[in-house]
């Protein structure tokens, strides 16, 4: 009898085992084919006999410029700033420290963050807004302009009011200076024309037989 590919005997009765005297490596397992034998790998191997360890790299798994190690059966990223994660796709939320302060707006960006800041400036909005820069106080008016947190204030001069210092003030009111005397308004107060009265307010009339 001539026997087709993997039987033998006088009447082709025996199947040829093709695992018999050949042996896979360590991290295979031998399966009898017809006209040969195959092993069949363990996951991380491959070639012919398994003997060859699957370089998981090879697919290139990381993203973002990450570096791949290969390990058996596995691999690891190694993340580039600013990325996380098993293939480090996943962007670090940098605002997640809340580091926008005074009630600043965090925007995230790859590797750092970007704060919108109301009403004060700096990268975390920590530093007041000098707001007496633009002069907003009248210069006649005003002994200082004082700043406050998101705000000012003008310090005004004696004789001036109002929140920019630009209003002057009459300290002479109608019936101040008695006896029709002429009332003269001063910075810092007022003051009655008398003769030929005398007092504050031009009320004592003088002695002349003193």
């Amino acid at each position: 009898c001539l026997c087709p590919g993997g039987y033998t005997g006088t009447y082709c009765e025996e199947d040829i085992d093709f695992c018999v005297g050949h042996h896979c490596s360590e991290h295979g397992v031998c399966l009898d084919q017809q006209y040969n034998f195959t092993c069949r790998c363990m996951f991380g191997f491959e070639g012919s006999l398994c003997e060859l360890e699957t370089n998981e790299c090879n697919s290139f798994p990381c993203a973002n410029g990450a570096t791949c190690v290969d390990l058996i059966s596995a691999y690891q990223c190694h993340c580039p700033p600013g990325f996380e994660g098993q293939t480090c796709s996943e962007n670090v939320n940098d605002c997640w420290s809340q580091p926008c302060l005074n009630g600043g707006s965090c925007m995230d960006l790859i590797n750092d963050y970007i704060c919108h800041c109301p009403f004060y400036h700096g990268n975390d909005c920590s530093s007041s807004v000098d707001q007496c820069v633009s002069n907003p106080c009248d210069p006649e008016g005003t002994h200082l302009c004082e700043v406050l947190a998101n705000t000012y204030r003008c310090v005004c001069h004696h004789g001036y009011a109002g929140p920019h210092c630009k209003t002057p003030i009459n300290h002479c009111v109608d019936g101040l200076c008695q006896h029709g005397s002429v009332c003269v308004d001063l910075s810092r107060g007022f003051k009655c024309d008398c003769l030929p009265l005398t007092g504050q307010f031009c009320e004592i009339n003088i002695d002349d037989c003193d």
